[in-house]
Protein backbone atom coordinates (compact mmCIF):
# COMPACT_ATOMS: atom_id res chain seq x y z
CA UNK A 1 0.00 0.00 0.00
CA UNK A 2 1.43 3.38 -0.99
CA UNK A 3 1.67 5.78 1.96
CA UNK A 4 4.15 8.42 0.69
CA UNK A 5 5.56 9.65 -2.63
CA UNK A 6 9.01 11.21 -2.83
CA UNK A 7 10.37 12.77 -6.00
CA UNK A 8 13.60 14.39 -7.07
CA UNK A 9 13.16 18.02 -8.12
CA UNK A 10 15.60 18.98 -10.89
CA UNK A 11 15.66 16.69 -13.93
CA UNK A 12 12.50 15.00 -12.63
CA UNK A 13 9.58 17.10 -11.40
CA UNK A 14 10.68 20.18 -13.36
CA UNK A 15 10.26 19.93 -17.12
CA UNK A 16 12.56 21.31 -19.83
CA UNK A 17 11.15 24.79 -19.25
CA UNK A 18 12.11 24.56 -15.54
CA UNK A 19 8.44 24.50 -14.59
CA UNK A 20 6.14 21.98 -12.95
CA UNK A 21 3.32 21.15 -15.38
CA UNK A 22 -0.11 22.12 -14.06
CA UNK A 23 -1.41 18.64 -14.86
CA UNK A 24 1.33 17.16 -12.65
CA UNK A 25 0.41 19.45 -9.76
CA UNK A 26 -3.24 18.41 -10.11
CA UNK A 27 -2.20 14.75 -10.07
CA UNK A 28 -0.14 15.34 -6.91
CA UNK A 29 -3.12 17.01 -5.28
CA UNK A 30 -5.31 14.02 -6.20
CA UNK A 31 -2.84 11.73 -4.43
CA UNK A 32 -2.65 14.01 -1.38
CA UNK A 33 -6.44 14.09 -1.05
CA UNK A 34 -6.23 10.32 -0.64
CA UNK A 35 -4.02 10.90 2.40
CA UNK A 36 -0.68 10.21 0.67
CA UNK A 37 1.90 12.92 1.49
CA UNK A 38 4.15 14.20 -1.29
CA UNK A 39 7.81 14.95 -0.53
CA UNK A 40 10.58 16.47 -2.63
CA UNK A 41 14.31 15.71 -2.56
CA UNK A 42 16.52 18.46 -3.88
CA UNK A 43 20.09 19.71 -3.92
CA UNK A 44 18.79 23.29 -3.69
CA UNK A 45 17.58 25.55 -0.92
CA UNK A 46 14.17 25.08 0.69
CA UNK A 47 13.05 28.53 -0.45
CA UNK A 48 13.92 27.73 -4.09
CA UNK A 49 11.35 24.93 -4.07
CA UNK A 50 8.76 27.09 -2.32
CA UNK A 51 8.84 29.49 -5.28
CA UNK A 52 7.09 26.73 -7.25
CA UNK A 53 4.67 26.00 -4.39
CA UNK A 54 3.41 29.52 -3.67
CA UNK A 55 0.23 29.73 -5.74
CA UNK A 56 -0.66 26.06 -5.61
CA UNK A 57 0.58 24.45 -2.37
CA UNK A 58 1.10 20.74 -2.97
CA UNK A 59 4.22 19.75 -1.01
CA UNK A 60 4.29 18.18 2.46
CA UNK A 61 8.03 17.72 3.09
CA UNK A 62 11.19 19.08 1.46
CA UNK A 63 14.49 17.25 1.91
CA UNK A 64 16.88 19.99 0.81
CA UNK A 65 20.61 20.33 0.18
CA UNK A 66 20.96 16.60 -0.52
CA UNK A 67 19.46 15.64 2.83
CA UNK A 68 21.20 18.23 5.01
CA UNK A 69 17.98 20.02 6.01
CA UNK A 70 14.48 18.53 6.24
CA UNK A 71 11.35 20.68 6.39
CA UNK A 72 7.74 20.12 7.33
CA UNK A 73 6.27 22.50 4.73
CA UNK A 74 2.81 22.71 6.28
CA UNK A 75 4.30 23.83 9.60
CA UNK A 76 7.07 25.88 7.98
CA UNK A 77 9.59 24.20 10.26
CA UNK A 78 13.02 22.61 9.73
CA UNK A 79 13.30 19.56 12.01
CA UNK A 80 16.68 18.16 10.86
CA UNK A 81 19.94 20.03 10.21
CA UNK A 82 23.33 18.43 9.48
CA UNK A 83 26.10 20.94 8.85
CA UNK A 84 29.58 20.31 7.46
CA UNK A 85 32.33 20.47 10.06
CA UNK A 86 34.66 23.45 9.88
CA UNK A 87 37.68 21.13 9.68
CA UNK A 88 36.26 19.34 6.63
CA UNK A 89 35.36 22.64 4.96
CA UNK A 90 38.93 23.83 5.32
CA UNK A 91 40.28 20.54 3.93
CA UNK A 92 37.91 20.82 0.95
CA UNK A 93 39.09 24.38 0.31
CA UNK A 94 42.69 23.19 0.35
CA UNK A 95 41.94 20.35 -2.09
CA UNK A 96 40.07 22.60 -4.53
CA UNK A 97 41.88 25.88 -4.05
CA UNK A 98 41.47 27.38 -7.54
CA UNK A 99 38.01 26.04 -8.33
CA UNK A 100 34.77 28.04 -8.27
CA UNK A 101 32.94 27.16 -5.06
CA UNK A 102 29.48 27.83 -3.67
CA UNK A 103 28.77 27.66 0.05
CA UNK A 104 25.21 26.85 1.10
CA UNK A 105 23.84 28.01 4.41
CA UNK A 106 20.28 27.06 5.34
CA UNK A 107 18.87 30.03 3.41
CA UNK A 108 21.55 31.54 1.16
CA UNK A 109 24.39 30.77 -1.27
CA UNK A 110 27.79 32.47 -1.04
CA UNK A 111 30.91 32.36 -3.18
CA UNK A 112 33.38 33.90 -0.75
CA UNK A 113 34.95 31.47 1.72
CA UNK A 114 34.95 34.26 4.32
CA UNK A 115 31.42 33.11 5.14
CA UNK A 116 32.60 29.84 6.69
CA UNK A 117 33.76 31.60 9.85
CA UNK A 118 30.38 33.33 10.25
CA UNK A 119 27.70 30.87 9.16
CA UNK A 120 26.90 27.17 9.37
CA UNK A 121 27.58 25.53 5.98
CA UNK A 122 25.38 22.62 4.89
CA UNK A 123 26.65 22.00 1.37
CA UNK A 124 29.60 22.98 -0.81
CA UNK A 125 29.25 22.94 -4.58
CA UNK A 126 32.33 23.01 -6.82
CA UNK A 127 32.30 23.45 -10.59
CA UNK A 128 34.60 20.81 -12.10
CA UNK A 129 35.72 19.71 -15.56
CA UNK A 130 36.01 15.96 -15.00
CA UNK A 131 34.12 13.58 -12.72
CA UNK A 132 37.36 11.98 -11.53
CA UNK A 133 37.96 15.14 -9.48
CA UNK A 134 35.64 13.68 -6.85
CA UNK A 135 38.33 11.10 -6.04
CA UNK A 136 40.13 13.83 -4.09
CA UNK A 137 37.43 13.47 -1.42
CA UNK A 138 37.80 9.72 -0.91
CA UNK A 139 39.76 10.12 2.35
CA UNK A 140 37.42 12.70 3.86
CA UNK A 141 34.44 11.64 5.97
CA UNK A 142 31.84 13.39 3.78
CA UNK A 143 29.12 12.49 1.28
CA UNK A 144 29.60 13.65 -2.32
CA UNK A 145 28.04 13.27 -5.76
CA UNK A 146 28.10 14.83 -9.22
CA UNK A 147 25.25 16.99 -10.48
CA UNK A 148 25.03 18.01 -14.15
CA UNK A 149 23.12 21.13 -15.14
CA UNK A 150 23.24 23.01 -18.47
CA UNK A 151 26.16 20.80 -19.57
CA UNK A 152 28.23 21.79 -16.53
CA UNK A 153 29.38 19.40 -13.81
CA UNK A 154 29.21 20.26 -10.13
CA UNK A 155 30.70 18.31 -7.25
CA UNK A 156 28.29 18.46 -4.30
CA UNK A 157 29.61 17.82 -0.79
CA UNK A 158 27.62 17.40 2.43
CA UNK A 159 28.07 15.97 5.91
CA UNK A 160 28.54 12.20 6.09
CA UNK A 161 25.20 12.13 7.96
CA UNK A 162 23.34 13.67 5.03
CA UNK A 163 21.97 12.02 1.92
CA UNK A 164 18.60 11.65 0.22
CA UNK A 165 17.93 8.27 1.82
CA UNK A 166 18.60 9.38 5.40
CA UNK A 167 16.30 12.34 4.73
CA UNK A 168 13.43 10.18 3.49
CA UNK A 169 14.03 7.72 6.33
CA UNK A 170 13.63 10.50 8.92
CA UNK A 171 10.39 11.68 7.28
CA UNK A 172 9.03 8.12 7.21
CA UNK A 173 9.86 7.68 10.92
CA UNK A 174 8.13 10.98 11.71
CA UNK A 175 5.01 9.78 9.85
CA UNK A 176 5.28 6.18 11.12
CA UNK A 177 5.48 4.88 7.54
CA UNK A 178 7.37 1.73 6.54
CA UNK A 179 9.85 2.24 3.69
CA UNK A 180 8.17 -0.56 1.73
CA UNK A 181 5.13 1.74 1.49
CA UNK A 182 7.14 4.60 -0.08
CA UNK A 183 7.40 5.25 -3.83
CA UNK A 184 10.61 7.07 -4.83
CA UNK A 185 11.35 8.76 -8.17
CA UNK A 186 14.87 10.01 -8.92
CA UNK A 187 17.08 11.38 -11.67
CA UNK A 188 20.43 12.45 -10.19
CA UNK A 189 23.52 10.77 -8.77
CA UNK A 190 22.65 11.99 -5.28
CA UNK A 191 19.41 9.95 -5.46
CA UNK A 192 21.18 6.60 -5.87
CA UNK A 193 21.31 5.58 -2.18
CA UNK A 194 17.61 6.39 -1.84
CA UNK A 195 16.54 4.53 -4.96
CA UNK A 196 18.53 1.42 -4.05
CA UNK A 197 17.05 1.36 -0.53
CA UNK A 198 13.38 1.90 -1.43
CA UNK A 199 11.79 -1.26 -2.93
CA UNK A 200 9.41 0.69 -5.20
CA UNK A 201 11.68 3.10 -7.06
CA UNK A 202 11.82 4.61 -10.53
CA UNK A 203 14.38 6.61 -12.48
CA UNK A 204 13.64 9.15 -15.19
CA UNK A 205 14.55 8.28 -18.78
CA UNK A 206 16.80 11.37 -18.73
CA UNK A 207 18.62 10.25 -15.57
CA UNK A 208 22.40 10.44 -15.17
CA UNK A 209 24.45 7.51 -16.50
CA UNK A 210 25.17 6.15 -13.01
CA UNK A 211 21.45 5.68 -12.33
CA UNK A 212 20.84 4.21 -15.76
CA UNK A 213 23.41 1.49 -15.04
CA UNK A 214 21.56 0.50 -11.84
CA UNK A 215 18.81 -2.12 -11.87
CA UNK A 216 15.91 0.30 -11.24
CA UNK A 217 12.61 0.60 -13.10
CA UNK A 218 12.33 3.49 -15.55
CA UNK A 219 9.65 6.04 -16.23
CA UNK A 220 9.35 8.72 -18.94
CA UNK A 221 11.69 11.72 -19.07
CA UNK A 222 10.93 14.98 -17.28
CA UNK A 223 9.85 16.53 -20.59
CA UNK A 224 7.36 13.67 -20.96
CA UNK A 225 5.93 14.13 -17.42
CA UNK A 226 7.54 10.97 -16.04
CA UNK A 227 6.58 11.76 -12.43
CA UNK A 228 2.97 12.34 -13.45
CA UNK A 229 2.97 9.02 -15.31
CA UNK A 230 3.91 7.15 -12.11
CA UNK A 231 1.33 9.01 -10.03
CA UNK A 232 -1.43 8.05 -12.46
CA UNK A 233 -0.51 4.38 -11.99
CA UNK A 234 -1.04 4.62 -8.22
Amino acid sequence: MVKMIVSSFYNALLDEEEAIPTSTMLEIERIRKKGIPFSICTNRLYKDVLDYNRDFPFIDYIISLNGSCIYDVQKGKCFVKNKLSLSNIKKINDLFGDYSKYYYTENEIYQSNDIIEKEEIYKIEIEIEEEKEKEKLSKLNVNYSIFTWNDKKYLEITSNRSNMFTGVDKVSIKLNIDLKDVVAIGANESDLALLKAIPTSYIMKNSCSLLKSANIKKTHSNSEKGVEYILKKI
